[in-house]
């Protein structure tokens, strides 16, 4: 699917929500939750085509690969507690959408935690 396809369908969506929410809230807000879920799924595959691509130059590279594992589970957390968020925050749920961002920043600093390990150890390696 194009931009331009994708763009349409999210204003019509954006149309048939307002209309919607005028009248019955509760069917506007998951007819949101639906227009994400499409649009995520359609974008699925260029962004597994992305990370493939980003897979093979890591690959060459002398690098850990585990520490390209934690990069893609980065993103998909930095996206998820996004939507998340903005979803929660559409709703008029303010107090949610900030816990779903507190979790989300919590989730990165846990993944990150074995690369700081990492390179503590290293500094100190270098310290002795």
């Amino acid at each position: 699917m194009t931009l331009e396809t994708v763009l349409i369908f999210c204003i019509i969506g954006c149309i048939l929500i307002l209309l919607l929410k005028q009248y019955q809230k509760i069917q506007g807000v998951m007819l949101s939750i639906a227009v994400c879920i499409i649009v995520f799924l359609t974008v699925m595959p260029e962004i597994r085509r992305i990370f493939d691509t980003a897979q093979n130059i890591y690959a060459r590279s002398n690098l850990d690969i585990s520490y390209f594992g934690m990069l893609c589970k980065a993103v998909g957390i930095a996206c998820l507690s996004q939507i998340g968020t903005d979803i929660c925050r559409d709703c008029g749920e303010n107090a949610i959408g900030t816990a779903v961002e507190l979790c989300g920043r919590v989730m990165l600093v846990l993944l990150a935690l074995p690369l700081f390990l990492t390179l503590a150890e290293t500094v100190l390696e270098m310290m002795q």
